[in-house]
């Protein structure tokens, strides 16, 4: 497609989990020129992963330049930039050198694990804990004491692995102190790197995911932040969602494009699916499964592993979500391809649908932990119940069947404590949501409607929105609605009876995988 003097674009890039990609949008939010590649991850023991720096600047740029390329579209025909970026991954480097003193450490990185449920069970912290619940009490159901009272660290949390990275790296904490350093999570650093070291920010969505922000005081969590020794002077400067991030260096793509969006990907996900109102729910489905709710204008209290978190700021709008996760979904699918079982993940829905049922089989999704309502870092993954008569068939019914019900436990922790009256129907995107098992599955279980739109890429669509929204190219989020187009809705007859005994015995599986990775193992 050749771009004409009239039509305006939008150049919007999510660096997922597990892959980078780049859409050029037309004023209908069409894709016009695409590039994507698989993100290279750095994994040399279990439980770490990393991504080397040079090796994700190299491929964010390339996947970029060849998405431009692809459009036909001339760099200064491109109106502006949505970024959107995995959480919670984050690097350390020095602000005059930019040199970094450790790989990006991922956000399903468990080395940590035994780190916070130190802390978690350490004196002090339950003495926090305690006296937040006095507070609690004596201010009569403040939810920001409330909030204080059961909250609990987790490896997902930034403060764990930047604590441990800052104990294990001399260098650092000798930078640190001489106010050398930097700290950034993906698009932190980004956008440093976009803008040639002139831009140092990040935006609530992303922040709030840290551990180190306070969503009831609106501010660094200076509680928890002085417990934990973590240094102040080398954060981001905050901006809004829709904020003013710089403008991206010419030499790199040829052209001066100004930066409008900076957002998480779940956050983004959600932007995309046009999950603009209290009560709406969106579950993406990827590397991970991430099932979110809008609570609108208040945060909600954390519990069992769902955090109140923020969805966007747009000048002096918050809008707060609630989001529980699990660690390993797509995952599951591409292990299957490893094991022989299916030669691509678009085969393994008829290779379950082969057989009747998992015939016994019980797969337990854990390769990094199990996250709420469990929340159990040493689980481990594992095939129970498998016999002599044992299918393919069974066994990845059994891995598919398992993805949806840690859906289902999701979905009823979200529901226990969001407060907010949440809508009977489900948005879903990812990869994984491909899988039309998956979504029936999920329907018949939680008794209500699964609606999957045709574009599925909600993430890289959401910055787009965004963006456009912030530089005029679409006036109102009524208008981004009229964008959106469904593909399919699932709407199937209650499951809960069919599958009773089978979840019984799932549940059993999953209580032998807990702590499989311990002090002793």
């Amino acid at each position: 497609m050749t771009a004409t003097e009239q039509e305006k674009y939008i150049l919007s890039i999510d660096v997922g989990t597990t892959t980078i990609r780049a859409h050029v949008y037309n004023t209908k939010a069409e894709v016009v020129g695409q590039s994507d590649q698989a993100l290279e991850l750095h994994c040399p023991s279990q439980g770490i992963i990393e991504i080397i720096p040079e090796v994700l600047w190299n491929q964010f740029v390339t996947t970029i330049k060849e998405a431009i390329q692809d459009s036909g579209v001339a760099p200064s025909d491109i109106t502006a930039l949505g970024l959107s970026t995995q959480r919670a991954t984050f690097t350390t480097w020095n602000k005059k050198t930019g040199k970094s003193y450790h790989n990006f450490i991922c956000w399903n990185d468990t080395r940590s694990v035994k780190r916070a449920d130190s802390i978690n069970n350490s004196w002090s912290f339950m003495g926090l804990r305690t006296g937040a619940t006095l507070l609690y009490g004596l201010s009569c159901g403040s939810r920001r004491w409330e909030t204080a009272s059961v909250f609990k660290f987790t490896s997902q949390h930034v403060t764990m692995r930047l604590g441990w990275v800052i104990d294990n790296i001399p260098e650092l904490k000798k930078d640190i102190a001489k106010d050398l350093v930097h700290y950034g999570a993906v698009d932190t650093w980004l956008v440093w790197k976009l803008t040639k070291g002139k831009v140092h920010a990040t935006d609530l969505s992303n922040f709030s995911t840290t551990g180190m922000y306070d969503v009831f005081k609106k501010g660094y969590n200076n509680i928890h932040m002085a417990y934990l020794g973590l240094p102040t002077n080398i954060l981001p400067e905050i901006k809004d969602t829709n904020g003013d991030y710089g403008i991206v260096d010419p030499e790199l793509f040829g052209a001066s494009i100004p930066i409008r969006a900076v957002i998480a990907d779940q956050q983004a996900a959600m932007f995309g699916q046009c999950c603009f109102n209290e009560g709406d729910i969106k579950l993406t489905m990827g590397t991970g499964s991430f099932l979110v709710i809008n609570t609108g204008p208040r945060p909600t209290v954390p519990y069992d592993g769902a955090y109140p978190l923020v969805g966007w700021q747009i000048g002096n709008e918050m809008t707060y979500i609630m989001e529980c996760n699990d660690a390993d979904t797509g995952t599951v699918v591409e292990w299957g391809v490893k094991m022989g079982f299916y030669d691509d993940p678009s085969q393994s829905a008829p290779v379950a649908e082969s057989v009747a049922n998992s015939g016994g089989v019980c797969f337990v999704p854990a390769f990094q932990g199990l996250q709420g309502p469990i929340n159990n870092g040493g689980a481990c993954a594992s095939l129970l119940g498998v016999t002599v008569d044992t299918k393919p068939g069974h066994i990845v019914r059994s891995m598919l069947e398992s993805l949806a019900f840690r859906v289902v436990q999701l979905h009823k922790l979200g529901l226990d404590k969001c407060r907010t009256v949440v809508k009977q129907i489900i948005c879903i995107d990812g990869g994984v949501s491909r899988n039309s098992f998956i979504c029936n599955l999920i329907s018949g279980l939680l008794e209500c409607p699964v609606e999957r739109p045709r574009n599925l890429q909600m993430s890289c669509l959401g910055a787009a929105f965004m963006a456009g929204l912030t530089v005029g190219i679409w006036k109102d989020r009524e208008e981004i609605k009229n964008l959106r187009t469904i593909d399919t809705t699932f709407h199937s007859e209650s499951l809960k009876e069919d599958y009773r005994v089978t979840i019984k015995a799932w549940e059993k599986a999953v209580d032998r995988s807990l702590d499989w990775y311990s002090e002793s193992s």
